[in-house]
């Protein structure tokens, strides 16, 4: 059989034309698994569902932990006070061979509220109370730092 051409293309007469092949169904309509889940979904998922919770094996979990702020002075702890458990206001100064900073405790937060420093960074940084936060006074060489 010679092949016909039909619109510039040649076409063999044996294939049949483009509207009687058998079309593929689009990707919403096919259903991998109509019979609902089986033993091998549901292991999957309860597999999933463990691992999303496998970091607090690692890294544990702190539903309330104690926060503690640690003053230090050119790396040498001067003081330790638990914001948690504080009540009330209480102020003190640390005194650096550079100079003086007056560190209050507020309830929960602790802030540098005077210093004789230039810049007053520290003064300017206001009250921290959250794990990770730090407060630098860098020509005194302060660092408080809650933990």
């Amino acid at each position: 059989m010679k092949p016909l051409e039909k619109r510039g293309r040649l076409q063999h007469p044996t294939t049949p034309p483009a509207a009687l092949r058998p079309r593929k169904p689009p990707l919403e309509v096919l259903r991998l698994n109509e019979g609902g889940f089986r033993i091998h979904d549901i292991f999957l998922l309860v597999t999933l569902l463990f691992i999303s919770f496998l970091p607090l094996l690692f890294w544990g979990w702190n539903g309330n932990p104690v926060a503690r702020a640690v003053v230090s002075v050119d790396g040498e702890e001067v003081r330790t006070i638990a914001l948690t458990t504080h009540e009330g206001r209480e102020s003190f100064t640390v005194e650096t061979p550079d100079g003086w900073n007056t560190v209050t405790v507020d309830g929960h937060t602790i802030a540098v509220t005077e210093a004789d420093c230039h810049d007053k960074i520290c003064v300017k940084t206001g009250a921290i109370s959250q794990k990770g936060e730090v407060i630098a006074c860098l020509p005194h060489k302060l660092i408080i730092e809650i933990k």
